[in-house]
C-alpha cells in the first residue's frame, strides 16, 4: 500500500517529469498539495463519513456544528443526504427514532411560510423537521419544534456527516487512515487522485496551465470513477400494482365476448 513518501515523490516525480525537491517543487509543497488533494477528493466524492451522536437538552432547538462540544474531532464540512437522526426513550427504556420521511428538512424559508411564529414553538416530545442555518460565523443544527423532555427521558442526535481527512504528517503514513489505525482499504485505486491533483496545482509554478488542466481533468476523471461505483449497477424495475395480463382480465375473451369496436 503505497504510502505517503511514496506519492508525494515517487509517483509525483514521474506526473511532473522530475525529481525536484529543493528549488521549484520543494517537499513542502508537494505535502501541502498532495493533502489538499485527499481533502478535495473526499469532499467531491463524499468517501471520507463519520458519525457524531448530540445529546440533546429539553427545549434546546439548535445546535453549533461547528463547536468540539457538538463535533469533537472538529473535521465537519456538511451534513450527509440522509441527514440527522432523532432518537428518543422513555422512562421505561422504550426508544423509538425518527429520520428520513418521518423527519424531513425544512429550512427557515420553508417554517417561515407555513409555520407563523414557529421560533416562538416551546417544544413537543419529538420535532417534525430540521433545518440548517448559517448565523454568527457558525452553522446551526435545528429542530422545529425544540425537543421537549420529560423526567427520565433521554434523546440524542445522531448526525452523519462527510467528514475532512486529517492531513498527512508523517511519511509511512497512509491515505484515508482513521485515528484508531483503521484504513480504508477500498479507497487505494483513488489515490492517486490525489498525486494528480497535486501535479496541477504544481504545474502552475512553472506556468504552464496546460499541463495543470491536463492533471486536473485526471483528478476529475477519478472523482467520477468513484461516484459512479457508488452508483446501483443497472436499472430498476416498475412493476404495475395490477396485472393487465392477468386470467381475470382476459374473461372476455375466454367467454367469447368481443370488445366493442370503437376500443
Amino acid at each position: 500500500m503505497p504510502t505517503f513518501l511514496d506519492l508525494y515523490a515517487t509517483r509525483l516525480d514521474y506526473e511532473l517529469g522530475t525529481n525536484d525537491s529543493n528549488v521549484l517543487f520543494t517537499t513542502a509543497r508537494r505535502k501541502n498539495s498532495l493533502n489538499e488533494g485527499l481533502r478535495e477528493f473526499a469532499d467531491l466524492t463524499e468517501c471520507w463519513e463519520r458519525e457524531s451522536t448530540i445529546a440533546v437538552l429539553t427545549t434546546q432547538g439548535t445546535y453549533n456544528l461547528n463547536s468540539s462540544l457538538v463535533i469533537p474531532k472538529q473535521d465537519f464540512v456538511r451534513v450527509t443526504a440522509d441527514g440527522p437522526t432523532y432518537r428518543y426513550t422513555d422512562a421505561s427504556s422504550y426508544t423509538t427514532y425518527l429520520a428520513g420521511d418521518d423527519l424531513p428538512r425544512r429550512d427557515m424559508p420553508w417554517l417561515n411560510a407555513h409555520q407563523p411564529g414557529w421560533p416562538q414553538s416551546s417544544g413537543a416530545t419529538s420535532p417534525q423537521s430540521w433545518y440548517l442555518n448559517a448565523q454568527d460565523g457558525a452553522l446551526q443544527l435545528g429542530f422545529y419544534p425544540p425537543p421537549s423532555l420529560s423526567t427520565g427521558s433521554t434523546a440524542a442526535i445522531v448526525l452523519p456527516y462527510v467528514a475532512r481527512p486529517s492531513s498527512l504528517t508523517d511519511d509511512t503514513s497512509v491515505p484515508f487512515t482513521d485515528t484508531a489505525g483503521q484504513t480504508r482499504s477500498d479507497l487505494l485505486p483513488f489515490h492517486q487522485a490525489a498525486v494528480h491533483f497535486a501535479a496541477s496545482r504544481l504545474e502552475l509554478l512553472r506556468k504552464d496551465t496546460g499541463a495543470s488542466d491536463r492533471q486536473l481533468q485526471k483528478f476529475l476523471g477519478y472523482v467520477q470513477r468513484y461516484i459512479q461505483a457508488k452508483r446501483k449497477p443497472g436499472g430498476e424495475t416498475i412493476r404495475p400494482a395490477r396485472s393487465y395480463f392477468s386470467r381475470a382480465s382476459r374473461r372476455g375473451e375466454a367467454t367469447g365476448l368481443r370488445a366493442p369496436w370503437w376500443r
